[in-house]
């Protein structure tokens, strides 16, 4: 018998496109007024707790960042109960400190990106929302110290520079976010997290860094085959960690978020944590 019910959502991004781990699985088809999801939602049941499993580009990697469904995957979540979403993104770095193979929880986005679909004209309204605090930072403390504890080489914050996509940046460009003091850089930030926040939904995102951006070639990053070869390897073992990851955060999520939640949002209760 599981011993939680709390509805938590893992989202798997590039090389994350499925989640064998969990068990008495089932496929979910989901419809919202934006359209459907990425795919279809995966429910089953794991570190005691039931969860959601969806990917975002799709279960074969066939939607390219700018062609990815974010608000119909958030609505499609929230209209199945979810309650908190547990993130995963690639990611390059733009911060030598900040190495290929190591996670970065983000606090923080740049939105480089356009044509994305944030205006929406089936809701015939608007709101104005701050971003201010991009990601819940009761999540992003548990994911901290989690990965700490796993041995996991994790920063505790960064602020990631979102591109379009599907393109990569150019030397320029990457030398240019460089100069802004931006951490990495990625695809699928925005609007992702933004509407989560819109919606009411805790969410934190996990960047596993998968290489040096162009802009930082001298450190390594070619395009020979050696450091192809090395960068699928560090791609894996990314995936391998972020894995061995979700079990603990789903029990530290289960365990604290009544707590939490009588807590006020803007309330930095985070910091009183005993993980």
């Amino acid at each position: 018998m599981l011993k939680n019910k709390t509805k938590i959502a893992i989202i798997g991004g590039s090389g994350f496109c499925e989640f064998s781990e969990m068990k008495k699985t089932r496929k979910i088809d989901v419809m919202t007024k934006y359209g459907k999801p990425s795919d279809k939602i995966i429910s089953g049941e794991y570190a005691d707790n039931d969860i959601l499993f969806l990917p975002r580009h799709g279960h074969d990697h066939f939607l390219s960042p700018d062609r990815i469904p974010y608000k119909a995957n958030m609505v499609a979540l929230k209209k199945l109960g979810v309650e908190y979403i547990v993130a995963f993104c690639a990611a390059g770095s733009l911060n030598i400190k900040i190495s290929p193979g190591e996670f970065v929880v983000l606090d923080q986005f740049v939105d480089l990106t356009w044509g994305r679909n944030i205006i929406h004209e089936k809701d015939n309204t608007f709101i104005h929302l701050s971003p201010d605090v991009p990601y819940c930072e009761f999540l992003r403390k548990i994911v901290y110290k989690e990965a700490l504890k796993l041995g996991i080489k994790v920063h505790k914050k960064g602020t990631v520079a979102v591109i379009q996509g599907p393109r990569f940046n150019t030397t320029a460009e990457s030398k240019w976010f460089i100069k802004q003091g931006w951490d990495l850089v990625n695809m699928t930030q925005y609007p992702e997290c933004y509407f989560a926040k819109e919606l009411g939904l805790k969410y934190v995102s996990i960047a596993m860094i998968t290489d040096y951006d162009i802009g930082l070639k001298k450190y390594g990053n070619t395009m020979s085959f050696k450091d192809i070869e090395k960068t699928r390897k560090i791609f894996e073992k990314n995936i391998a960690n972020a894995k061995t990851l979700i079990g603990p955060v789903v029990k530290k999520i289960a365990k604290y978020k009544d707590i939490y939640e009588k807590d006020d949002i803007h309330v930095p209760y985070y910091q009183k944590l005993k993980t």
